[in-house]
């Protein structure tokens, strides 16, 4: 039976001992999946030395992978088979799901391996898709399906067509096409779990030493310990995320309110509302200047949208200019100054959503 192994850079592991393997051996499915095989006469904890003798190659595997969808890239003939198989499991019958929710005919549906172009809509209304959405996160799968779906009612981009795309995705077609285009398709936002909390610490280590870098005085003094970490897990506050299948920020977004958000000086809120609250970024080294605190603040927002609530908070320290320059962008409004429990300040965000 198949085991899940939680590396703390590789994220999810599969493990398969078998009788009838006889190596250790590791693939890189072409969606980012890792599969350690090896015998029933060897050891876990040696095939996982194995795996952690090899993680450089998974990543630099994954980072191939990353960029051969779409491009024309050397996927092999096994692997788009596999992709293939794994298409049309999923595909026809998330049209199906979608086109009976929101009310659309269709034709035939067909799987391609097409690089050019997501899917395509036929003048008799037969879908074709590309067997490389599967590389995809399943968000988009559905925006794309959706998008066809809707040129079998306008067979054109018109007003028209934009405006019944943008309804079914509830007001969302420019965002997500924005993530269609952009490095939100390789990033993975999930729930984190004690098992990652190795690897949150390293992202807070790697936090730490960029502030200092910098000469910003902000989490020198040991904050956040894993004591805090491991708090917000256990009130499920915590969310990880994976950019091509490798853990690679954390962040905190919680409906709780923040005690040292009662008092403000400045401005003050925008209003009292009921408000989310992103606390706790943290972006790898290596991943830096990829645009992913910029997705965590809008993945914040669609957590908002799911819960119906329109306010959304956020605190950072006034030397911390990348992060107070992007708050500015995503139009967040500079309310004033609060104080935390320790006494330092900090420069206070209020986002109301639209």
């Amino acid at each position: 039976m198949d085991k899940i192994y939680k590396h703390p850079r590789l994220g999810d592991v599969v493990l398969r001992q078998r009788w009838t393997t006889s190596r250790i051996s590791l693939s890189v499915k072409p969606t980012g999946e890792v599969r350690l095989s090896y015998p029933r006469l060897v050891s876990t904890a040696k095939a996982l030395r194995f795996l952690e003798e090899k993680a450089e190659w998974v990543l630099q595997m994954r980072e191939k992978i990353s960029q051969r969808a779409m491009q024309g890239s050397d996927y092999s003939s096994a692997q788009i088979e596999e992709l293939r198989r794994e298409a049309k499991q999923v595909l026809p019958a998330m049209v199906a799901r979608l086109a009976r929710q929101y009310g659309f005919s269709y034709g035939r549906v067909t799987i391609r391996a097409t690089r050019s172009k997501w899917g395509c809509c036929t003048s008799r209304n037969n879908l074709s898709l590309s067997l490389f959405l599967m590389t995809l996160p399943a968000h988009l799968q559905e925006f794309v399906v959706l998008h066809e779906l809707c040129h079998t009612v306008h067979h054109n981009h018109s007003a028209e067509f934009h405006t019944l795309l943008d309804k079914v995705t509830g007001g969302r077609e420019k965002e997500l096409n924005r993530q269609l285009k952009g490095i939100r398709k390789n990033l993975r936002f999930r729930k984190g779990s004690a098992e990652d909390l190795g690897a949150v610490m390293g992202l807070v280590a790697d936090a730490q030493k960029w502030f200092a870098g910098q000469n910003i005085d902000q989490w020198q003094d040991g904050y956040p310990t894993q004591d805090i970490i491991l708090s917000d897990i256990s009130y499920n506050n915590n969310y990880i995320v994976e950019l091509n299948g490798v853990i690679s920020a954390t962040f905190v977004a919680s409906f709780d309110g923040e005690p040292t958000y009662f008092e403000i000086k400045g401005k003050g809120w925008l209003n009292e509302n009921p408000y989310a609250v992103v606390h706790r970024i943290a972006v790898a080294d290596k991943c830096r200047r990829k645009g992913i605190a910029k997705e965590i603040l809008h993945y914040a927002e669609e957590l908002c949208v799911e819960r119906g609530v329109k306010d959304i908070r956020i605190d950072t320290h006034r030397d911390n200019v990348a992060m107070r320059s992007l708050l500015k962008k995503m139009g967040y409004a500079h309310c004033g100054r609060i104080t935390l429990t320790s006494g330092a300040f900090r420069e206070a965000y209020h986002k109301i959503i639209n």
